[in-house]
């Protein structure tokens, strides 16, 4: 996968272990979705999703809707990523 480093101003390959390991070094990793996504319950929609972490064992990720940050965020552990961390599902992969 292609993934745009915005600090750096460079294009890297990656897979979903460097992104995590971006991650732990201290860098945050968006995800630019090709469609709006809503939430099972019709709670949430989002375009953009913006990954961190906490302290490299808990990771959060926050939402945007055309550009507007929401106030909702969700936090996962390393194993919790398995099922929600999803760069395949990108349509642009950024590193800032």
């Amino acid at each position: 996968m292609k993934a745009t480093d915005i600090v750096n101003k460079v294009e890297l390959e990656v897979d979903y272990q460097k992104l995590i390991e971006l991650m732990r070094a201290g860098r945050q990793v968006d995800f630019v979705l090709p469609a709006p996504e809503t939430d099972g319950d019709g709670y949430l929609t989002w375009d953009t999703e913006y990954w961190t972490t906490v302290d490299n064992k808990r990771f959060i990720r926050t939402y945007s809707l055309n550009g507007r940050v929401l106030r909702d965020s969700t936090t996962h552990n390393i194993y919790d990523l398995e099922n929600d961390f999803k760069p395949e599902k990108a349509a642009q992969i950024r590193i800032s």
